[in-house]
C-alpha cells in the first residue's frame, strides 16, 4: 500500500532534515507509542499499541534512518512485528526550500502487511488504519517541527 502528501513548514531546509533525521524527535510523533529504544543516531525501537477491528495488542517497530543526503532527503524504514503480523514500512521524506524560513516536506509510504493484520486488506479495514496511523505520524513531524522552531531546535517544549 503506498500513501504520501506534503506540507509546509516555518523552518529552514537544515533544521528540517535536522529533525528528520533524529530518532528521538521522529519516534515522539509516531502514534500509540508506549516506549522508545534508542540504540545509535540511526536505530531506534518503538513498540505501540496496535487495534484493527478485534484485534488489539502490542506491536515493536525495529526503525532505521538511512539514505541520508542532507538537507534534502532521508528515509525511515522499519520492521515490526506482534499480534501474529508483521509490518514492513518504508516512509522517504524529500525537502524543497520554498523561502528563506520556508520548507516543504514532501513525503511518501509504502506499507507491507502480513498475517493476521492482513485479512482485512480485502474489507478496506487495513487501508484506513494505515491512512489513519501514517496520517497521525506527518501530522504529528509537522506539528513537532513548528514547535520545534519555535523553542528552538533540540529544545521540545
Amino acid at each position: 500500500m503506498r500513501l504520501e502528501g506534503q506540507f509546509n513548514v516555518g523552518a529552514r531546509p537544515e533544521d528540517v532534515y535536522a529533525y528528520l533525521t533524529d530518532p528521538r524527535q521522529v519516534s515522539r510523533q509516531m502514534p500509540d507509542v508506549a516506549a522508545v529504544e534508542i540504540q545509535d543516531d540511526d536505530h531506534f525501537s518503538v513498540t505501540a499499541r496496535v487495534g484493527v477491528a478485534h484485534i488489539k495488542g502490542t506491536m515493536v517497530m525495529k526503525l532505521e534512518i538511512r539514505d541520508r543526503q542532507p538537507p534534502v532527503s532521508t528515509t525511515v524504514a522499519g520492521r515490526g512485528s506482534g499480534l501474529a503480523s508483521v509490518v514492513d514500512m518504508v516512509t522517504s521524506f524529500r525537502l524543497e526550500p520554498i523561502g528563506p524560513e520556508q520548507t516543504t516536506v514532501h513525503w511518501h509510504g509504502d506499507v507491507t502487511i502480513s498475517g493476521k493484520l492482513a485479512a482485512f486488506g480485502a474489507q478496506g479495514l487495513l487501508e484506513r488504519f494505515a491512512r489513519k496511523n501514517v496520517d497521525a505520524f506527518v501530522e504529528g513531524i509537522r506539528k513537532g517541527l513548528e514547535s520545534a522552531m519555535v523553542h528552538g531546535p533540540g529544545n521540545p517544549p
